[in-house]
Order: C-alpha cells, then structure tokens, then sequence
C-alpha cells in the first residue's frame, strides 16, 4: 500500500524546475512591492491581469526614475501597460513619482503650465505665437517638452529659438527667465533625463508609452492652470481624470492641432474643462466659416511673416488670438467672447 502521504501530497513538476505553483502564485501576492510582481499583475492574461494601483504605479515609476529597473524588465512593463491601456490612477500614481524626484520649486508661480510634446505636422505652431502673446501681456508661462523624436515635424523648442522666446537647460534658470520674460521653455531632459529616454524609446520600441501621457501633467512650478492637449479623442477623458487626481483643479484638456495645445479655428474643437467653464458647449466654436486648405509641411516662415504682418493668413491669425483666448477666460474666468476680444485687442498693439 503506498504511504499515504504521498497522494495526500503529490509533488508538483513546476515546483522541481523552479516555477511557482498556483499556490506559491498566490502567496506572492498582487500587492507585493517588486519589479518582477507588478509585472507579474499585468502580465497574467485576460483573466488574471489586473490594473496598478496609484501606489504601485509610484512604486514601478519610482523604480525607473532610480535606475533600478533593468531594461528587460522596463520594455515588459512599458509594453504590458500599453496593450492593456493605462488608467488615470496608474498615470497618476507616475506622475506623482516623477514629482517627487524633480526638484520641485514651489516659491515659484506661473500662471501656466505648457506641455509640448506633439510637434506639428503641417500647420505651424500657431500656438507658440499664442504663447508670445499672453506673456506679452503679463500672463507667465512655463512651457515644457521633447523634441525631434519624430521626423519632418516641428517642435516647440525649434520655433522657440526663431521667435527670441527664452529657453532654459536648467530647472533652477527657469524661474529667472519667467520673471524677467515671462515665458520659458525647458526641455523635458533638464527636467528629468530618465524621462526624456523614455519618451524615446518610441524609437525602439515602435510604440508609444505611458511616458507620453504623463510627461504632459509635469508641473515643476507652483501653477494656477495646467494645460493638456491630444489628438486621439479617447485620452481626453483620461487626461481630465488625472489632472482630477493630482488636484490640478484649474485644467483644460483641447483636442488641439496635431496634439499640441491649438485651437482649430475653422472646426469646432473639444475640450473638457475643470472647474469655471467659460463655454456654454464641450467645444470651442469655430471662428472661420470655411475650412481652410491645410499646408503639406508646417514652415517657420509663415510665423515669422504672421507676427511681423498679419496679411492674409486668416487660419493664422485666428488660431493663435482663440488659442490665447481660451487660456484667458479660464484663468481670469471671463466670458469665452471676451476674452477672444481682449486677444484681439493684444494683437493689434503687439508692437
């Protein structure tokens, strides 16, 4: 007769090569604060994944920031996250790790908080001449982004150089550069250059990344209004749940140009707005009756001639006075027509 401990124990062949049995699966559980665990939970399938929690989504983010995930294990986690499609407490919970190792200035204040990261594919940026604008008249502004990580498309901190905007390679000159200039740009690599990796890793990967989506809730100074910008419709809602989570309770979140922070003035362009809403509907209206042809390649010409002349380029003007418009009734919660008349109005006495 066999002995009995052996059936009432039988000994599992995943155990004798090293893998872990359903049993010891279980014992490591989900909330274990590992590398190898939290790609553990999004990588169990369909049924078994699950989503991050706020904390582990800081604890993994903290990790990369730290050096101490390695490679192998951060293209999984970039990858898992991406097919499974990440959530605003995951976003969120990065987000704050990334807060908590940038050297955060919080006797600074700005009035705006800029992320640039998309670069325009065929109009120019309009909205940099926006940018110009407000600062021009007393609104700060501290724009930040990555740049040339995609071919033939134009980048904040190109144009930035071509208008005399002020750009920074330190965090600690940024401050001066807002209160002598009232407007800065600093690339996401003085911020963070971990980050600035991960948003080109696009390259390697061929895909992109929860990097792209958080990078654009970074906000190094004390701020009394963030920006957010897309071009895929469904990260509207995500990026106003984040703004939401991280009490960036004054946020605007445009569907704008090319991704980037513009509005288009001859569609109606969506926006979701936190706190005083200066719109009667979730979209700006447009400002030209017909739509406008739309240029193959995004030129820095035309941002040249349109500040020096306002001429002929209609699109132009109107996407640059509505883009600072928008910005203007929220933060001084105007009525959206008159702020698009006070825009007007700074771009008349430019000079």
């Amino acid at each position: 007769m066999a002995d009995a401990t052996l059936w009432r124990k039988p000994c599992s062949c995943l155990s004798l090569i090293g893998w872990p049995t359903k049993t010891e699966e279980l014992l490591m559980s989900d909330s274990a604060m590992t590398l190898p665990g939290i790609i553990r939970i999004l990588g169990r399938g369909k049924t078994g994944s699950r989503d991050l929690t706020f904390e582990e989504a800081h604890f993994a983010m903290s990790a990369i920031l730290d050096g101490k995930m390695e490679d192998l294990q951060l293209g999984a986690f970039l990858m898992l996250l991406r097919v499974k499609e990440e959530t605003s407490s995951e976003i969120a919970g990065m987000v704050q790790a990334c807060h908590d190792a940038i050297s955060i200035r919080d006797t600074v204040q700005v009035d705006v908080t800029w992320p640039a990261y998309a670069g325009k594919k065929r109009q120019p940026s309009w909205y940099l001449l926006a940018a110009k604008l407000l600062a021009q008249n007393g609104v700060s502004v501290l724009m930040h982004g990555a740049g040339h990580h995609t071919a033939n498309r134009q980048y904040a901190q190109q144009v930035c150089q071509l208008l005399n905007l002020p750009c920074a390679t330190l965090i600690e000159s940024a401050s001066n550069l807002i209160q002598e200039h009232n407007f800065c740009y600093i690339p996401l690599e003085a911020m963070n250059p971990t980050l600035s990796r991960l948003i080109d890793l696009k390259h390697t990967l061929g895909l992109r990344s929860c990097a792209n989506t958080l990078v654009r809730h970074l906000t190094p100074f004390k701020t009394n209004l963030t920006l957010q910008a897309m071009f895929h419709p469904a990260y509207q809602s995500l990026h106003h749940e984040v703004a939401e989570k991280l009490s960036q309770n004054n946020n605007i979140v445009l569907k704008g140009d090319g991704g980037e922070f513009e509005v288009r003035p001859d569609s109606e362009t969506r926006i979701a707005i936190q706190g005083y809403h200066p719109l009667d509907n979730d979209f700006v209206p447009k400002s030209l009756k017909r739509r406008s042809v739309r240029p193959d390649a995004p030129t820095f010409t035309a941002l040249i001639e349109l500040w020096n002349d306002d001429s002929s380029n209609a699109y132009g003007l109107q996407a640059t006075v509505d883009t600072a418009a928008i910005i203007l009734s929220k933060l001084q919660s105007l009525p959206y027509v008159d702020a698009q008349k006070q825009t007007h109005i700074w771009w008349k006495n430019r000079y």
